[in-house]
This record gives structure tokens, sequence and C-alpha cells, in this order.
């Protein structure tokens, strides 16, 4: 049966081959009435949550031009469902999700607005992934410690990471004999220190700041897979792999990828994996694994869409949105 859906996006002057433009247009094609909305226009008007948004009218070209938000704030309550596929400007952030979450008070969303919130960092990786299927992971920010960490054992590197970043921002990868080890985590960590000793803590306050750093597998240089999973099923997705003298992977950074391929074991697991976010409210979203281990969850805009298009040429999105509401009706979300 066809649904009338919210997408929340951020607008952008042109559409690029994101899932900006590929997942609405997916949901277009397969009959159901699409809106577009700009998720920095959440506001409420007498108790009811409003956004600018417009309909849908046609499949969105890569390159073509973002849209008018022809209806201003236009009810964002009157939809079957909600696909929230942006986050908003930090500054919005703590705002931003307690409208989200009022908003889903009253329509269902694809990955619940608790989830987003909770779920969507680095910090709560544990909360989705069996620790079994984890590298050794800390959550800090205390720079003695973590020092102490890395110096301990000069055979064990780490990836010190933001912890609710991405696109390989502030991402490094440190050990004991490393001379940057030290101004890294420093800096990972606020840097408080040295912010202290120019300021002093009376004048500057609170300057720590946590940051995670997870134990580094030597073999994601060579197994790293984006994998998309909508409900239960692996739907999409791409074989990452690092530059020479890089250790990030990521595509958008222009690292090079390939089709997708799981073994019969990483399917099981991504199966379970995707029947245990359910479970937490998330019905869409990409991992990246180095199997047996999971590296990180992405939830609100997962790239793999199109870089499976790209290097297959193959649209694999009507697949993926019906694969999510289907588990949507299956779970009891979405009549």
């Amino acid at each position: 049966m066809p649904y009338r859906i919210l997408v929340l996006v951020s607008q952008a002057s042109k559409f690029e081959l994101d899932n900006h433009s590929i997942i609405p247009s997916a949901l277009h094609r397969e009959g159901h009435e699409v809106h577009i909305g700009d998720i920095d226009t959440l506001n409420v008007h007498d108790s009811v949550v409003v956004c600018d948004r417009v309909r849908l009218s046609e499949e969105f070209i890569a390159g073509g031009d973002f849209p008018s938000l022809s209806e201003p704030y236009a009810s964002a309550e009157d939809f079957d469902l909600v696909w929230v596929l942006a986050g908003t400007h930090p500054e919005a952030g703590d705002d931003s999700f307690r409208l989200l979450w009022l908003l889903n008070q009253r329509v269902p969303f694809v990955n619940d607005a608790s989830a987003l919130f909770f779920l969507n960092t680095k910090i709560n990786l544990g909360a989705i992934v069996p620790a079994e299927h984890l590298p050794a992971s800390y959550v800090s920010n205390d720079f003695g410690f973590l020092n102490a960490l890395v110096e301990s054992d000069a055979d064990r590197s780490w990836v010190v990471k933001p912890t609710s970043d991405g696109c390989g921002a502030d991402v490094f990868v440190v050990n004991a004999l490393d001379r940057n080890r030290s101004a890294l985590l420093g800096s990972a960590t606020g840097n408080a220190a040295s912010r202290n000793g120019r300021y002093g803590r009376e004048i500057i306050g609170m300057a720590k700041r946590h940051t995670v750093a997870q134990e580094y597998v030597p073999h994601v240089r060579t197994n790293e897979k984006r994998v998309i999973i909508a409900g239960d099923t692996p739907v999409s997705g791409f074989l990452r792999f690092h530059p020479e003298h890089d250790h990030r992977s990521n595509a958008t950074l222009g690292a090079r990828f390939e089709a997708l391929e799981l073994t019969p074991e990483e399917e099981d697991f991504v199966r379970l994996l995707g029947k245990r976010m359910m479970d937490l409210g998330i019905f869409y979203s990409g991992i990246d694994m180095a199997f047996p281990y999971v590296i990180e969850v992405n939830m609100v805009n997962p790239g793999g869409l199109s870089y499976h298009t790209l290097a297959t040429g193959e649209d694999t999105s009507s697949a993926a949105v019906n694969a999510v509401l289907e588990s949507l009706r299956a779970a009891g979300k979405l009549r």
C-alpha cells in the first residue's frame, strides 16, 4: 500500500548522488507520496511540529537543483512515516533532537529519534554490537589514562577518533613509539593541560573533551566493508580500500572502493545484528565491518547505495526502501 512519507534532509543548492536524492526518488518510484522537508526548519507552532517542505513530483537527478520548499511551516505530523537523512548544525543539536523526539511521539520514524540521539555515536557502540565483535575500546577525556594505555604495549596500535564526527575527520592511529602520540592524544582530549596553563582553569573552566580509542585491527586494510542493512537484510554496500599512505578508507576522501561480497558467515552475522538493531528502533543503517569486528555504525545518512551503484552500475535503492518498509510493518510500527 502507498504511504505518505516525510524525508528530512539538509537543504543544498544541488543534489548529489547520495541518500538525499536516492532514497526519496526510490520511495516515489515505488508509488509513495513523498515530501522533502528541511530539518533545520523544524519548529513548534501551537503544539504542532512544523517544517518547510515540498511534495516530490519526480525523481531527483544528481546535479539537479534542490526544489523550492513551497510549503513553509507546514505540519510535519500528517504523515505515516518520517525518514531522517540529515543532522543539524552542532549549535542546534540539543533542540533539534528534542523536536525530533516530539515528532516521533506522533509519527513513526525509520530510525527512532531516541536511537539517533543515544546510539548514533561511537560512545555507545557496545550497546548495539556484542562485545566479542568489538575491538578493545575506551571512551575517555583523561589524557593521562589514554597516554599510559597506548604507552603500555609497543605491539598495539590504537585508532583515536571523535565521539560523534564522521567522514574521517580527526581520526588518527597512534602507538607507543609514535613521537606524535602525546600531542595527538592531548588534542583529542581537548588540550586541557595547555589551555589551563595558558589561561588558568578559573578563567577557561572545563577544557577536557571525550574521545574514543579503539584498538587497531590490522586486517581492516584488506577486508573492511561498508554494509547497508535494511531491517535485518544486507541490501547494498561496498568493499573499502585504504590508500597506501593513509589509514582512512572513507570514499568521501577519495579512497578506492569495489562491489561488496559477503561470505556466508558475514551475512549470517549481519542479519543477526540487524535484528538486534531493530529491537533498538534502528531499521536502516550502515556498518563498517572488518569481520569478525564492527568498527562503526552509522544511521543518519550512511553512504552505500551510491557507491554500490558507482561500482556495479546496479541501483539497489528500491530493494532497500521496500525492505525497510516491510520490516517496519512486521514490527508493527507501520500500518
